[in-house]
């Protein structure tokens, strides 16, 4: 009970963390006159992902490297399946032409590369690096890129609806307040992350299930809460661009950023539990390829449901093969 309550505090701490951060990113985009998509893309996907960042890094600095791949992972096949489920079955995603060429493809390289390398040789320092390169080269490349329209924005009133954060109705905060929410978001989630993860390693401990099945499941879906809350509430407002951008965003954030940084820093191993989260996540990526080019280039409802459907028998397989083990 008490590993419990600490990892559903550490996990209140970190949602409300990466609130503020995508609240200070979303208006840090607005005053910048950026598109949604790109906002999805980079900013709003970055700060959903705050709390995977937080909870994996202080995981590897405590030795639990095992939880940190583990919830990577996890995280990766929640965008993928979860979030973008969910939000297909609410409204057909509309895949901008940026996507089917970029995107899509680069997220399908990246995970696809990290689930090979987790199901046949293990991860080094340097693979974790080329990956955390490939993704510097990206964002730099997408940022700059943004930059140079924002001079063709078509006026100040128009560029704040641009990047509209669709949990928010107020006018973009002051540089001051922007700065105070990125202080006051990294410091929740510095703390949470730390009791998160103390407590999800105690859940698996108390439960005999290995840590990587609970960073896989557990501790995936709760930190996916951001993505999954920004994802509804933009189609919602009919932001289908923002919501796809910030699920592909954040599965390259956390494939190519947070398990380079990981990964650098220390090597998870991998065992046999993960080799279906692997597996499942690979085939994911591959799969929204042509899925994104399916029903005139959208995510249809059958296609969400899809993704939904092979969700909950992935979870189901996942606890038949721990509760055997």
């Amino acid at each position: 009970m008490q590993d419990a309550l600490q990892f559903c505090g550490g996990l209140v701490l970190l949602l409300v963390g990466g609130r503020l951060l995508v609240s200070a990113s979303v208006d840090t985009a607005k005053r910048l006159r950026v598109s949604p998509l790109v906002v999805g893309l980079t900013l709003v996907a970055w700060g959903t992902s705050a709390p995977e960042l937080a909870l994996n890094l202080i995981s590897a600095y405590k030795g639990r490297g095992d939880l940190a791949l583990g919830n990577i992972v996890g995280a990766n096949i929640c965008n993928m399946a979860l979030v973008l489920g969910v939000c297909a079955m609410m409204r057909p995603l509309v895949v901008q032409e940026r996507l089917i060429k970029v995107e899509i493809w680069l997220n399908g390289a990246i995970v696809g590369f990290m689930a090979l390398l987790g199901m046949f040789t293990g991860f080094a320092k340097w693979e974790a690096g080329l990956m955390l390169g490939v993704f510097g080269v990206y964002s730099t490349w997408t940022i700059m890129a943004a930059l140079r329209q924002t001079d063709k924005a078509p006026s100040a009133d128009a560029a704040d609806t641009l990047g509209d954060d669709p949990t928010r109705e107020a006018s973009p905060m002051g540089w001051f307040m922007i700065a105070a929410c990125f202080v006051g978001g990294l410091v929740l989630l510095s703390y949470g992350g730390s009791l998160a993860s103390d407590g999800a390693s105690g859940i698996a401990l108390s439960m005999g299930v290995p840590a990587t099945i609970v960073g896989v499941t557990i501790v995936s879906i709760g930190t996916t809460l951001p993505e999954m809350v920004t994802g509804v509430m933009a189609v919602r407002k009919g932001q289908t661009d923002l919501a796809m951008g910030n699920a592909i965003g954040s599965c390259l954030f956390n494939a190519g950023a947070i398990f380079g940084m990981v990964g650098l820093f220390a090597p998870p191993g991998v065992d046999g539990t993960l080799t279906l989260p692997l597996a499942y996540m690979g085939l994911l990526a591959i799969a929204l390829v042509p899925i994104s080019r399916t029903f005139g280039k959208t995510v249809s409802r059958l296609e969400g449901g899809l993704l939904l459907a092979s969700y909950a028998v992935f979870l189901g397989v996942s606890v038949i093969l721990a509760t055997r083990g």
